[in-house]
């Protein structure tokens, strides 16, 4: 029997030792803006135009997709996409939408883009870098009652071509 414990204790620890403790799942979001520029990320900000029918948003901003590749099982490196994403964070007020409800109870979607996904705090997604659209319109959808509500109309100033 005690040889049995030992045994299992090794593995555990075994297991322990080799896993990797860096997120690496793809992509990664900064979790502000302040973040997104020390790090070399950040592109632009989106302005809000309009705010929808519930002013929950705090921030827009797009940044180039990145994540962790670990190295040697040790070492964390930033590898870069040659993709960027939009990236959205709620404000602090908004309690009634908890993250652990995310995609079961409500989603946040972008008109042109789709569904948000969620990591690091924010909700964001894939923009393409070719993309003539400007204009990105935020709306919340509740599984509870089917409802959609606007939450925001933000323009994004650095696609904006003056002639």
């Amino acid at each position: 029997m005690r040889k049995k414990v030992l045994i299992s204790l090794c593995i555990i620890a075994l297991i322990c030792i080799s896993c990797n403790e860096f997120n690496t799942a793809i992509p990664q979001a900064s979790s502000t803006i302040s973040n997104s520029k020390e790090n070399g990320f950040y592109l632009s900000t989106a302005n809000k135009l309009q705010t929808g029918d519930l002013d929950i948003i705090d921030s827009v901003w797009i940044e180039k997709v990145w994540h962790y590749k670990v190295i040697k099982g040790e070492k964390r490196k930033v590898a870069l996409s040659s993709n960027n994403q939009i990236v959205l964070k709620l404000k602090k007020t908004s309690k009634q939408f908890k993250k652990s409800e995310y995609f079961l109870e409500w989603k946040i979607e972008e008109k042109h883009f789709g569904n948000l996904g969620s990591g690091n705090g924010v909700y964001m997604i894939r923009y393409p870098k070719n993309t003539k659209i400007d204009t990105l319109h935020f709306l919340l959808h509740q599984a509870n009652d089917k409802s959609t509500i606007d939450i925001g109309t933000f323009v994004n100033v650095s696609k904006l071509v003056i002639e």
